[in-house]
């Protein structure tokens, strides 16, 4: 029995290791300096849309406020509320706006399938503008994401992807009471979170392993022609669409270049913790998907940084399940040393404190950055670990769905904003 208290006590070991290490790095990248022009590009934006009438109108007319010469193009997949209408309705005041309708049996089979369909009809049907295709990108917004600023790293030929930035909207959560508190705290944690990736993505730039997200993704139109016209998918089938199309670029030649943007997108948060787990589920469920690629990423030429980046992010959900078993095993097998008073407790300091350090390194960056006051700041501490063990919860779940073969893809429910 000792010996395998000391196999499992090892695999802690490990995991904190390989936490901290990676954290530490990601919370010391620095960005890089744009290029000094940029080339001339025309941006055709791309918004997948299933029943979004209540943010779908404000979406488009904030992309146009942003970028007046880009052509916005609008994916309903089966909406059965006023999401057609509302794009209508803007297109006949802006000829820039186009309404693709996809209708069953063929809708609502998953973002990627929307995307992948959108992107052969804009080419089938002449949609797009008449330009070179590697001087066209193609953006791809949720469709209640806003447009802060546009970028211009694809000067370079060889970028043929990019991520912008993302932050979460601090509105929504206006219930009173224990659950107006956890809105707020979702809300604050979300955005905290993408502060951290970031700052991965900083990492990930150095090692040309930049992942790519459903919202702020931009990707150069004749590498998605390149694709279509060979007969494979610009976005694999999985529930992780954005980050296996990304891989995708990746492995598609040694050449390929994907970037990450500081200017960046800022999108609603959830406030609802189970349409929140059932989101984090859907994505690692997609991360699961995508496992299988691992061969090709370690048979493709990428510096050796470039894989074990990888093979790191695609482990995450099993990482995560063991790191589960170790949060039930630790407080008992504490436990029973503190009754029998076995502790070391300098053992534990030197364990435990890690471990609280970081998190709390990052929230002080995130406060700096963002100038909280104290109290907000505070709040955003004391809810990390509620944070956490909400995003626990969707590990199990991920799984079971996994297994099942539940593929499944259920669109995220978003509220009206003023």
């Amino acid at each position: 029995m000792t010996t395998a208290f000391q196999v499992i006590e090892a695999v802690g070991l490990v995991l904190l290791s390989m936490y901290l290490s990676y954290s530490l790095c990601a919370l010391v990248a620095q960005p890089r300096r744009l290029p000094p022009h940029r080339a001339p590009l025309q941006f055709t934006f791309i918004i997948p849309a299933l029943n979004e009438a209540a943010v779908i109108g404000a979406t488009l007319r904030n992309l146009r406020a942003a970028a007046p010469g880009a052509r916005l193009v609008v994916i309903d997949d089966g909406s059965e509320d006023g999401t057609a209408a509302q794009v209508e309705a803007v297109g006949q005041a802006d000829p820039g706006v186009r309404l693709l309708r996809r209708v069953p049996p063929q809708a609502r089979t998953g973002k990627g399938e929307a995307l992948n369909w959108a992107v052969a009809q804009l080419l089938q049907r002449g949609l797009l503008p008449d330009v070179p295709l590697d001087k066209q990108l193609l953006v791809v917004f949720d469709a209640d994401g806003r447009l802060d600023e546009a970028a211009r790293v694809f000067a370079d030929p060889d970028v043929m992807a990019a991520q912008a930035r993302i932050r979460v909207r601090q509105s929504g959560a206006g219930a009173r009471g224990w659950r107006g508190l956890l809105g707020r705290l979702l809300l604050l944690q979300q955005d905290l979170e993408f502060y951290i990736v970031r700052h991965i993505q900083l990492l990930r730039q150095r090692v040309e392993t930049v992942g790519l997200g459903g919202n702020g993704q931009f990707m150069r139109v004749s590498y998605l022609a390149d694709r279509l016209a060979a007969g494979q998918d610009p976005w694999p089938p999985v529930l992780l669409e954005d980050f296996a199309s990304g891989l995708e670029v990746r492995l598609a030649s040694p050449r390929h270049r994907l970037v990450f943007l500081e200017s960046g997108v800022t999108q609603q948060g959830l406030t609802d913790v189970r349409r929140f787990v059932r989101q984090r589920a859907r994505w690692t469920h997609g991360n699961l998907q995508c496992f299988p690629n691992l061969p090709r990423i370690w048979r493709t030429p990428m510096p050796l940084g470039a894989r074990l980046d990888l093979t790191y992010f695609l482990a995450q959900p099993w990482l995560n399940l063991l790191t589960l078993g170790l949060l039930v095993y630790y407080p008992a097998r504490a436990l029973g040393r503190l009754l029998t008073g076995e502790v070391n407790w300098a053992l534990t300091a030197a364990l435990t404190l890690p471990g609280l350090i970081l998190p709390l390194a990052w929230v002080f960056l995130y406060s700096r950055e963002n100038r909280l006051g104290l109290r907000q700041a505070a709040f955003a501490a004391a809810g990390l670990p509620v944070y956490t063990f909400i995003m626990m919860m969707s590990v199990p779940l991920a799984f079971r769905n996994f297994l099942r073969g539940e593929h499944g893809w259920a669109k995220t429910a978003r509220h009206a904003e003023a």
